[in-house]
């Protein structure tokens, strides 16, 4: 008589939790709804004036993952047209000319969080990491933490106008208030850092706010070194607790306030700028050299010269510091 064999319950539960498991994986890459999370994602871009392309979206193991991200500034304004061809991800999208030069990430990786609930994210950027997470059961918490990037990289230079090498790190955490149901800005309260290493504008084209008067200038060489900048924001108003760097071309040093509000964009800065250049480096810097030389000097340290920043971050001022008492 042939001898039965009998399955061990331990191996039937493993063999149908397994079975569960790769199906529930195996649904979930057939049925996620990726078309309209990628149009979600195209129209909050799109919103900010940002063009949004992502190449690919796959399921994570907690979460969801964006491979061959960029997002660039459109020239021209977007149209309902070309949010729709970035939606769809069409390949007959059109060149720089009309979406602009984008930014490059590798990846966004985005997955659920327990504490505070909401989301954690992990992009992949400029040779190192942009991690941090949203969320909150009352108010919005915020927290970014920026790691090793490396601004020669990701076509930052197209993107910004400005060729930039060194070293960056920062983090920010801040906590803003609802208002009538919705994130305020305005009414947040934090802490932003940032420091870098070895910072060098190694050229570039940007357009500076001369006395008022958008001015476009070709940068030159201009070593910026060590940046040490910490802002404390309570109910709104950041305060700058230090801002300076230091290198064998100048010395910054920043006091003042940061207006925040309800939009980053139409922040308000209210901050004085201390400026001291060697003067070859003002020499080599043509017209802004120029333009540093008119500003007063500092009456604590003849060396500097003080500017005053103010207006908001989407149209600053940027001129002579107000009369020293």
């Amino acid at each position: 008589m042939a001898t039965e064999t009998k399955i061990a319950r331990w191996k039937l539960v493993l063999g149908y939790g397994a079975f569960s498991l790769v199906a529930f994986v195996l649904c979930l890459l057939i049925t996620f709804p990726y078309d309209t999370l990628r149009a979600r994602a195209v129209g909050a871009a799109a919103d900010a004036g940002y063009a949004l392309r992502i190449g690919s979206l796959r399921p994570g193991l907690f979460g969801l993952t964006a491979t061959q991200v960029r997002l660039s500034k459109v020239p021209h304004g977007m149209t309902p047209e070309l949010q729709d061809m970035l939606a769809s991800n069409s390949a007959m999208l059109p060149g720089p000319e009309e979406l602009g030069e984008p930014l490059t990430i590798d990846s966004v990786a985005v997955r659920p969080a327990l504490f505070p609930p909401g989301v954690a994210f992990r992009a992949s950027l400029l040779g190192g990491s942009a991690s941090g997470s949203v969320g909150g059961l009352g108010d919005m918490k915020v927290a970014v933490k920026l790691s090793d990037l490396d601004p020669s990289g990701g076509n930052l230079k197209g993107f910004s106008g400005v060729d930039l090498v060194g070293k960056l790190n920062g983090s920010l955490d801040l906590t803003l208030p609802k208002t009538r149901g919705q994130p305020d800005l305005s009414q947040a309260n934090g802490q932003l850092s940032l420091d870098s290493r070895g910072l060098i504008i190694q050229g570039g084209n940007v357009t500076v706010p001369m006395y008022g008067t958008p001015t476009p200038m070709d940068l030159p060489r201009i070593a910026l070194g060590d940046l040490d900048a910490r802002i404390r924001i309570e109910k709104g108003l950041g305060t700058v607790e230090a801002l300076q760097t230091k290198s064998e071309d100048l010395e910054v040093q920043g006091s003042g306030t940061l207006k925040l509000g309800q939009r980053l964009d139409v922040s308000q800065p209210d901050m004085e700028i201390k400026l001291g250049a060697e003067p070859e480096f003002v020499k080599r810097l043509g017209l802004i050299g120029a333009g540093l030389t008119i500003l007063p000097a500092d009456k604590t340290n003849p060396k500097f010269r003080v500017a005053h920043l103010s207006g908001f971050l989407n149209r600053p001022t940027f001129g002579p510091a107000r009369v020293q008492r």
